[in-house]
């Protein structure tokens, strides 16, 4: 029953459910409670998915920052967000951590769409289902919840991006989800190295499919939901993490990878 709570707690940290997280942690739920698999904690996840709000509460309630998952990661490493960086006192410029957990739990797998009222205030994802029939039968018929229709007045708390990387044999795009309230050029490339497992030095440009450049804060902040995105690597870039790549003859200043 213990390890049932905490995963109800990991699963609400992880979709931004401050809601739930804050009615658990009134039950008495142990807010430093690890998955047996992974280690990972409440706050790992929800630094992992770049939901403030709910770092913010735990840590108000107890939660303990320098506890390390099973892969010496502690939840400061693994987040893109700058303000959560600054609230676990870890450097801006920190690298985050790629991981590779034993299993994908479901609540990442399929996680909800993000939610929140336009007055900054969260909703319960439970609450936000049940706004109306209308929606609930619109997601019952599309199956897939991240595409369910926003109630009147609810604004999504991130932008939903798709990524991959630039001239390689992987032409399939990843979903990353980039907070509204870090709509900044060095999240972006956080977030988009953590998740295509490339190491940032070796980063020439954020290209925005199909031929733009992202630069600056402002390009950042024009990104839509489901912007197509490519990250674009350097001549030295020889390999990265889990992939592996032959070089092909550099065309101007970027290297062709096959």
């Amino acid at each position: 029953m213990e390890e049932d709570i905490g995963e109800r707690l990991r699963e609400a940290a992880c979709v931004g459910d401050l809601t739930l997280v804050s009615k658990l942690q009134s039950q008495g739920v142990d807010l430093n409670s690890k998955n047996s698999l992974n280690g990972w904690t409440a706050l790992h996840w929800a630094c992992k998915r770049n939901h403030e709000k709910v770092v913010s509460y735990l840590l108000e309630k107890g939660a303990d920052k320098s506890v390390a998952n099973k892969d010496g990661h502690i939840p400061a490493q693994l987040t893109s967000n700058e303000n959560i960086r600054q609230s676990l006192g870890a450097p801006p410029d920190a690298e985050v951590k790629i991981t590779t957990l034993p299993i994908t739990p479901n609540y990442l797998a399929n996680p909800p769409f993000p939610y929140a009222a336009k007055n900054g205030e969260e909703q319960s994802y439970s609450d936000y289902l049940n706004q109306s029939v209308t929606q609930k039968s619109f997601a019952s018929s599309s199956g897939d919840a991240r595409y369910m229709p926003y109630p009147q007045g609810v604004d999504s708390v991130e932008v939903v991006l798709k990524a991959r990387l630039a001239n390689c044999d992987e032409k399939d795009f990843i979903e990353i989800e980039l907070n509204r309230a870090t709509l900044d050029y060095v999240s972006l490339l956080n977030l988009m190295c953590a998740e295509l497992n490339v190491d940032k030095n070796l980063v020439a440009k954020i290209r925005k499919l199909p031929d733009t450049i992202v630069r600056k804060d402002k390009d950042v902040k024009r990104l839509r939901d489901f912007q197509e995105l490519e990250i674009v690597l350097t001549n030295k870039a020889m390999s990265a993490a889990s992939r592996t790549y032959s070089i092909a003859p550099a065309k101007n200043t970027e290297t062709i990878l096959y």
